[in-house]
């Protein structure tokens, strides 16, 4: 919830320089009560849209005008918001995270795979987590299990002959 201090302007209000108004007195009480952080509802509110909206505006989907986009990521810069990918997750039941494991992080082989899936993976938006095994069928079951829980977008298993 935003509280606004009583010499703050109103949302919309811009300084001399085209920037939108957030006094310091506003900015410690703006965030969720949890984190202290600004949240998407208070940077939809700022820009004057919905949550939804400023949501796909800082996706970059594109059915979202470019005009209203600007004023979304306006808003948010102002704010000093920083996308949640936890709650991106959760919302979304998966997360922008590929997990890979590998057995060995010494062979140049595993190195040479893991450089060429980070490539591909990076220009897609995707994060990659590396797991190493250690050529332990119990410690790759054990990774397994422990990144499931975070609901990845997928799992690259490598292997050994």
């Amino acid at each position: 919830m935003v509280t606004f201090h009583e010499t703050a302007l109103p949302y919309g209000a811009f300084d001399t320089f085209g920037n939108p108004y957030v006094s310091w007195q506003r900015m410690i009480r703006i965030g969720s009560r949890s984190t202290g952080r600004p949240t998407l509802n208070e940077v939809a509110k700022l820009a004057g849209v919905s949550p939804i909206t400023a949501s796909r505006a800082l996706r970059g989907i594109s059915t979202v005008a470019p005009e209203l986009v600007e004023k979304v990521r306006v808003a948010a810069q102002s704010l000093g918001y920083v996308a949640n990918p936890a709650a991106r997750a959760l919302a979304s039941s998966c997360s922008q995270t590929v997990v890979v494991l590998v057995p060995s992080l010494s062979n140049q082989l595993f190195i040479e795979t893991l450089e060429a899936i980070q490539d591909v993976l990076r220009v897609r938006g995707l994060d990659v987590v590396i797991g190493n095994y250690h050529y332990s069928p119990e410690e790759e079951e054990k990774l397994l299990r422990n990144h499931l829980v975070n609901r990845p977008r997928g799992i690259l298993l490598t292997g050994f002959d």
